[in-house]
């Protein structure tokens, strides 16, 4: 093994609580004592922050976090339950997950195995053509120049969930603090949740999922639960679960969860498309009101009767009163009237393409997908064991194709609206420029009956409103607002008006055959339908898998002493020895021993290893060798355990911190078989294993003293081979390189030290100082 090298020591303005480290890029994730979520660099330099949901003015603590195995996501879990996915790139959140419980530990696993070999070929039943078939939705930040306060979609919105060009399928593992344990496909569709029992739990008994892995191929889910009885104290056990259906059918599972993906990006755009369309049509009232506010609130104190009964006085018998004619010809004016016109035509023009190009494009693209899941569903014989339902799904298309309706009722409507629009604002243009005496155009001066009945017609919909102290209203457009809120149309368009309706009214035959019309439905409301129809068509995915799920094992641990003190818990799958390792001390701060637990998964025998660290045969101890504590431990890769110890003897020497990277190799004679089916009572750390002292094993570059610091746990990873150690005040790192080949192998050990010693005098108050103001939060 090649040796150490120090790379940074920095100073961090609050409390680390977490630390873990990008399986792909050296990028390092710290969770803050105050909620927040801080990435770094190796060099320290940070790339950003991210404050807890809610705010700060809330007590949500981070318990857990995890990357995706491609390093672009992180999930966040907090107290509160809430899961966020974060893109790596931003902090923006692509995904929030809301469960019942808080989040106590979060793990994501993947199958390990690419879509481009040889041996998944031919199980790839399905290929996804959308992209040939669906226009490109344009952006919503960008769209028609009409600006927006709702956060935009990511660049590619129909994948803002970021799960196309995947490498592998992957698994989000959450554990809950009620002892629940849910799995999430990609991270983000529910196809597993069950809670765990006790096999000598008679009684009621609180339970918390401390720790889970979830094996490579899917056939293995290792859980740590901590379990607490009256009277009894608190107990840590393992648990290994068989989950035979996920490891056959993780490919289509694979399929499915990626269908998802697309409907669930979709279904982000569509809200946030209807979010700007109300922003739009919001912009269209405000910039009516602002000029009408003040002649409204001034009729409603001199005189009675409302707006819309002057204009129509104006109309009718050509005369405008004096309050009317004072605000046309002074407050109003030809060039305002202009300026007005011109403002809400095209406020009108960015709603009817919002509604056109983007609500009508979304709204397709489900459709799509929605039939690509039904052809999922009605292949049983692949896609029927995941428990999709053809009822569920064939609902949400008839949800979709309802929507689609209501878009298109919508667009009718707005129409209407915008013709009656403009004949009023050209006969008002016409009456503004009699008051004043000015020349009226001939070719204004033409207007037809039928205009007159729009211009009626226009503001007996839009102008019959009392005024309101409280809103400030004096106008509506209650014809097109009434479709963008979340209650039933208060003006349904009439039936003979809409040639769908009237076409199933002349063939009845016909009306069971069609997609349902809910004349009295707002776009919100069905716009509500469509998102709870979607999420229905995938939630029999949990219902099937769940029956599958059979406990193999359980292992008593320990015994909880000082619950206050968290045990250390780390795992890893071996694929060279076909097992998983389960690294864990009970008693962190304090404890002396390492259990490590080998569960071979071909015949389910548990083989368990009690070690300790005394004397190294490369520090003198003075003949007076004490126990080292052993303080963090977490498998830096499947080969290699790292250790990081405390000296707890009288000599100032002993206790210096050691950074220790245990070959597994050197371990495998201490393990000892255990029996499959021993009692649930005994606790492994109450059997009175022998305890090996495995200090002796270590060669000289197996371990590295950590000079000037008093440490109190770590972060390792043996994909980017670094290592960040937390100094005891959890405001101070320090990283290192691992297996960095020396340049001069004559200079040893001694003299590596020597110059971290002197790398860590040297570095002043001043440069400490530095380096907060640069990493401040």
């Amino acid at each position: 093994m090649a040796s150490f090298r120090q790379v940074n020591e920095r100073h961090v303005s609050a409390e680390v609580e977490l630390m873990l480290w990008s399986p792909r890029l050296d990028l390092i994730a710290l969770a803050l004592k105050q909620g927040d979520v801080a990435l770094h660099r190796l060099s320290w330099k940070r790339v950003w922050l991210r404050t807890p949901p809610g705010g700060k003015e809330h007590d949500v603590a981070v318990l857990s976090l995890a990357w995706r195995p491609d390093g672009k996501i992180l999930a966040i879990g907090y107290s509160t339950g809430t899961i966020i996915l974060c893109n790596v790139e931003n902090s923006d959140i692509v995904h929030t997950l809301v469960l019942s419980s808080g989040i106590t530990c979060l793990c994501w696993s993947s199958d390990g195995t690419t879509a481009e070999d040889s041996e998944l070929q031919p199980r790839l039943m399905y290929r996804d053509f959308s992209s040939a078939y669906l226009p490109k939705l344009p952006h919503l930040n960008k769209s028609y120049g009409c600006t927006s306060s709702t956060k935009s979609v990511e660049d590619n919105v129909d994948d803002c969930k970021m799960l196309k060009e995947q490498e592998d399928f992957n698994i989000l593992v959450v554990g809950l603090a009620n002892g629940s344990v849910s799995l999430y496909a990609y991270g983000v569709l529910l196809c597993l949740d069950f809670e765990v029992t006790l096999a000598d739990c008679t009684g009621e008994c609180a339970k918390r999922v401390m720790s889970a892995w979830l094996s490579d191929a899917f056939s293995k889910l290792t859980v740590v639960i901590e379990s607490e009885r009256d009277g009894a104290g608190k107990f840590m056990y393992l648990h290994v679960y068989n989950m035979p259906l996920l490891r056959e059918k993780w490919v289509e599972l694979r399929v499915v969860a990626l269908k998802y993906g697309q409907v669930a990006s979709l279904a982000t755009y569509l809200t946030s498309t209807i979010g700007s369309i109300k922003e739009a049509w919001e912009d269209i009232l405000l910039e009516v009101d602002s000029k009408l506010a003040n002649y409204a609130q001034e009729k409603r104190r001199t005189s009675s009767g409302t707006v819309s009964d002057d204009f129509l006085e104006l109309l009718m018998f050509g005369t405008p009163s004096d309050a009317l004619e004072k605000f046309l010809d002074h407050d109003l004016t030809e060039k305002g009237l202009k300026k007005l016109g011109h403002s809400i035509e095209l406020c009108y023009s960015n709603v009817q393409k919002y509604v056109l190009k983007q609500l009508q494009g979304v709204t397709q693209a489900v459709y799509f997908h929605l039939a690509d899941l039904q052809g999922m569903a009605l292949w049983e014989d692949r896609f029927g064991a995941l428990g999709l339902r053809s009822e569920a799904v064939t609902n949400a298309l008839g949800c979709t194709g309802s929507f689609l309706l209501k878009v298109a009722e919508l667009l009718q409507v707005i129409e209407v609206s915008i013709r009656n629009f403009k004949a009023f604002f050209r006969w008002l243009y016409v009456v503004i420029l009699r008051l004043s005496d000015d020349t009226v155009p001939p070719e204004v001066t033409r207007i037809s009956q039928q205009e007159i009945v729009f211009v009626a017609e226009f503001l007996k919909e839009n102008f019959a409103v009392e005024w309101s102290e409280e809103d400030r209203l004096s106008f509506s457009l209650e014809r097109v607002g009434q479709y963008l809120k979340d209650e039933p149309l208060v003006f349904p368009l009439p039936a003979h008006l809409n040639a769908w309706l009237k076409f199933l009214e002349q063939n009845p035959a016909v009306l069971k055959l069609a997609i349902p019309h809910n004349s009295k439905s707002s776009l919100v409301q069905e716009h509500k339908n469509l998102e709870q129809a979607a999420a229905d068509a995938f939630v029999g995915i949990t219902d099937a898998l769940r029956p599958c799920v059979s406990m193999e094992s359980q292992v008593t641990l320990a015994t909880m002493v000082h619950p206050e003190r968290l045990s250390v818990l780390s795992h890893v799958t071996s694929g060279k020895d076909d097992c998983i390792y389960t690294s864990f001390v009970p008693c962190r701060t304090t404890g002396q021993d390492l259990y490590l637990v080998k569960h071979a998964r071909a015949t389910g025998e548990f083989f368990v290893a009690r070690l300790y660290f005394q004397k190294f045969r490369h520090i003198a101890d003075g003949g007076d060798a004490k126990c080292y504590v052993v303080l963090d431990a977490q498998f830096y890769n499947e080969e290699v355990l790292s250790v990081l110890l405390c000296g707890e003897g009288e000599h100032t020497d002993s206790n210096v911190p050691l950074l220790i990277q245990l070959g597994l190799k050197h371990v495998q004679n201490c393990f000892i078989p255990l029996q499959r089916y021993a009692s649930h009572h005994v606790a492994l750390s109450e059997m009175g294993i022998q305890a090996i002292d495995t200090a002796g094993c270590l060669e000289k570059m197996d371990f590295r003293r950590l000079e000037k610091m008093r440490a109190a746990c770590f972060a390792v990873s043996g994909a980017r081979n670094v290592v960040c150690v937390l100094f005891h005040s959890r405001r101070r790192v320090r990283t290192f390189e691992m297996d960095v080949e020396e340049e001069d192998d004559e200079t040893g050990d001694e003299d590596e030290e020597d110059k971290d010693a002197k790398f860590t005098a040297e570095k002043s108050i001043t440069d400490f100082q530095d380096d907060d103001k640069e990493n401040s939060f």
